[in-house]
């Protein structure tokens, strides 16, 4: 559905946008299912429109209904969605769309589920040996985590916010 706030879109730009967003291909077992649950919910509509070369094609637009239900389930984060890089990075694509007191709280709860990341992997770091391989793999994720908690307050900091 986000792929449809700005405006209607036609199936098979919405099956390469989500494979870009998704990091690969997607199925279109996955988005034409996925498009008639949200007609069905009332979220989506569904046209027909002459293609370039004559043909037909199928665009999708958000409804009301599906904008109202959209913009719902953006500003619920919870501790689930915390967790979920996913979930974070599509709320903060949408932070213009929010209000600032729903902003503050999606950033505390990423923050509160960084730093908790960010403790376990300093409790690993004390019974890990030195020379261990498994050494390499816990610097890079903790690198991941300091950089997403400086980026986090880059972002806080912003005006807007």
């Amino acid at each position: 559905m986000m792929m449809l706030v700005k405006g209607p879109a036609y199936g098979y730009a919405l099956k390469r946008n989500a494979g870009l967003i998704f990091g690969g291909a997607m199925h279109n077992n996955v988005i034409y299912p996925s498009l008639k649950r949200f007609m069905r919910n009332g979220w989506v509509e569904q046209s027909t429109v002459p293609g370039e070369r004559g043909q037909q094609r199928k665009q999708y637009r958000l409804t009301a209904a599906g904008k109202k239900h959209f913009y719902t389930r953006i500003q619920s984060f919870g501790e689930q969605e915390a967790a979920d890089e996913r979930a974070f990075l599509l709320r903060v694509a949408f932070f213009d769309a929010l209000s600032t007191e729903t902003r503050e709280r999606i950033i505390a709860a990423r923050t509160v589920f960084l730093k908790g990341r960010a403790a376990e992997f300093s409790q690993l770091r004390k019974i890990t040996s030195p020379e261990s391989s498994s050494l390499l793999a816990l610097d890079r994720v903790q690198s991941q985590v300091r950089d997403e908690l400086r980026w986090i307050r880059r972002i806080a900091g912003r005006r807007s916010i």
